[in-house]
C-alpha cells in the first residue's frame, strides 16, 4: 500500500511538473503574439502603451479608427483598444486592466458608440482572456461573465484544456489571411471589397440595450471626468442601406446624445456621413474597409481637432 502510494505521488509530481512547464512555455509564446486579439493585451501587460489619445469600441472602433493617420492630424500618439465583437462591459474591462497595469493615464479617449454598445457581450473571442488568466485581477474581473473556474485561475495548464486551436495558434503561428497579420497600435484594416450578401439576407439590423451595461458606461464615464480625461464619443459611417433596416436608430442615437449631455462631452455621429452612402468605402455593412477607415480617420481626427479647440 505504501508503494503504491509512493508511485501514485510520484506520478502526481511528474504531472503537476508536467503542466507547469507547458503553462509557461504556452503563456510566454502568447505574449509574444502579435496578432489579434492578443497583441492589445501583450502591449497592455507589458507596459508598452504610452498612449495620449485611446480608441475604444467595438470591432467598428478596431478597423475603423487608424492611429497612423491620428496621429498626423493632432500630432500625438495614440492606442486602438478596439474589441472584435465585443460590448461596453468587456471594453470597460479591458481599460480597467489597462490601467491597473500601470500603463500611462490618457489625455482623450474617443470611444465609438453604435447599435451593440449598450448590450451583453456574448462571448465572442473568449480565448483572449485565457493567456493571462493567473492574474488575479483580471481574473476577479471576468470569471463570472466569461464563466471561467477558479480551476483555470489556479491550476496550471487547466485553462487551455480542451482548447486545441487556441493552443496551436499559440505554439505554431501563421499568416494564413489578412486576419492573422500583426496589428499596427492594436489596428487592423480590411483590404476588402463591398459585400452585400450579408445586407440582403437581413430583415432587420438589432439595435438592444442593457439597463445594466448603460450604468456601466455612465460610471465608466463618471471616472473619466474625476481622472480629468476628456472623452468623445463617435459614432461612425455605417452603410445606409443598414441603417434604414435598424429598429429605432433616431432612439439609439438620441440615448448618446443625452449621455453626452449628461456628461458635458461631445458626440459626433457620422451615420448620414457622405461616406455611409458608397459602398465603395465599405467590406460588410457595419464596417468600413481599407479606404473608407483611412478617410474616415482624417475625418474624424480634423473634426475632433476643431471640437476640443472649440472651433
Amino acid at each position: 500500500m505504501k508503494k503504491f502510494l509512493l508511485k501514485t505521488l510520484l506520478f502526481a509530481f511528474v504531472l503537476l511538473v508536467m503542466a507547469v512547464v507547458f503553462d509557461m512555455l504556452l503563456t510566454t509564446k502568447a505574449l509574444r503574439l502579435r496578432t489579434s486579439p492578443f497583441a492589445t493585451w501583450n502591449d497592455l501587460y507589458q507596459r508598452d502603451i504610452d498612449a495620449q489619445v485611446l480608441i475604444m469600441g467595438s470591432s467598428r472602433a478596431f478597423v475603423q479608427f487608424n492611429p497612423a493617420i491620428i496621429d498626423s492630424v493632432l500630432h500625438t500618439n495614440s492606442y486602438n483598444l478596439g474589441m472584435n465583437g465585443r460590448a461596453a462591459d468587456s471594453q470597460i474591462l479591458k481599460y480597467k486592466v489597462f490601467r491597473h497595469r500601470g500603463n500611462p493615464k490618457p489625455k482623450l479617449i474617443v470611444y465609438e458608440v453604435s447599435h451593440g454598445t449598450m448590450q451583453k457581450s456574448n462571448g465572442y473571442e473568449r480565448e483572449q482572456f485565457v493567456p493571462y488568466l493567473h492574474d488575479p485581477y483580471l481574473w476577479r474581473l471576468c470569471h463570472k461573465q466569461e464563466d471561467f473556474s477558479f480551476a483555470d485561475f489556479v491550476l496550471p495548464c487547466w485553462r487551455f484544456l480542451g482548447r486545441q486551436a487556441l493552443i496551436r495558434k499559440i505554439l505554431f503561428p501563421t499568416v494564413k489571411s489578412e486576419y492573422d497579420s500583426p496589428l499596427y497600435k492594436g489596428f487592423r484594416s480590411y483590404d476588402r471589397k463591398w459585400s452585400g450578401r450579408g445586407l440582403h439576407q437581413q430583415a432587420s439590423v438589432s439595435y438592444t440595450h442593457d439597463t445594466t451595461i448603460i450604468r456601466q458606461f455612465r460610471d465608466f464615464l463618471s471616472e473619466c471626468r474625476r481622472d480629468s480625461i476628456q472623452v468623445v464619443l463617435v459614432t461612425s459611417p455605417f452603410y445606409i442601406g443598414g441603417t434604414r433596416k435598424m429598429a429605432d436608430s433616431t432612439g439609439m442615437h438620441a440615448m448618446f446624445a443625452q449621455i453626452a449631455t449628461d456628461f458635458d462631452i461631445p458626440y459626433l455621429d457620422y451615420t448620414y456621413d457622405t461616406l455611409s452612402y458608397d459602398t465603395a468605402y465599405f467590406y460588410n455593412t457595419m464596417h468600413l474597409n481599407k479606404i473608407g477607415a483611412d478617410l474616415f480617420s482624417q475625418k474624424v481626427a480634423r473634426d475632433i481637432d476643431s471640437v476640443l479647440r472649440g472651433e
